[in-house]
């Protein structure tokens, strides 16, 4: 299992890399749309005061903040997560500007908020899931340090989990063990 997950990971990572910024860029607003059609994820569970939680993007992830924004401007609460590294576990920190001043580089070039505001997980309504592959039983492959397999099982079970990714990351099938989480749906782009 570890080999497949290290041999699929090698193999995102290069198709990944070989996706242009002009493709990224039509990737993020095909994203947004996707995410807010007329039948849409977000739209559907945007209600006052519910909580999405969102990812900043590092430079080889699509790029989800155009949404993360619209549901900001629709009156939802806004999340994202805030890593520690030495226990490789992470948390929700509420976010009210996705403002480039609000965040600094971490670790690894991961942006978390200047000044977090914890949120309890079981207060999500939505998560937007990043990942290195998915297949169409919403397996994911993540990055390999287990931060949302450690995270996602603390969420209500009435919490959508949708997993994001550009179209070259879907796959026939992601190696999974027991304690890798699955999301709900997955939009790629």
């Amino acid at each position: 299992m570890i080999e497949a997950k290290r041999a699929m990971r090698a193999d995102m990572r290069a198709a990944v890399e070989a996706i242009d910024s002009d493709q990224r860029a039509t990737a993020t607003a095909m994203l947004t749309a996707a995410l807010w059609s007329e039948a849409g994820l977000l739209r559907a569970a945007l209600s006052p005061g519910a909580v999405l939680m969102g990812f900043m993007p590092l430079p080889d992830e699509i790029d989800p903040t155009a949404a993360m924004q619209r549901w900001l401007n629709g009156g939802g609460q806004l999340a994202v997560p805030v890593s520690e590294w030495d226990t490789r576990t992470m948390e929700a920190a509420v976010v009210t500007s996705l403002a480039e001043e609000a965040f600094e580089a971490g670790r690894h070039g991961i942006r978390e908020p200047r000044e977090p505001a914890p949120i309890p997980a079981a207060e999500l309504a939505v998560i937007l899931v990043p990942g290195l592959a998915f297949d169409a039983m919403g397996g994911r492959l993540g990055r390999g340090a287990g931060f949302y397999d450690r995270f996602l099982p603390r969420v209500s079970q009435r919490c959508q989990l949708i997993g994001v990714c550009h179209t070259e990351q879907i796959v026939e099938a992601v190696p999974q063990d027991p304690l890798d989480c699955r999301v709900a749906s997955v939009v790629a782009v």
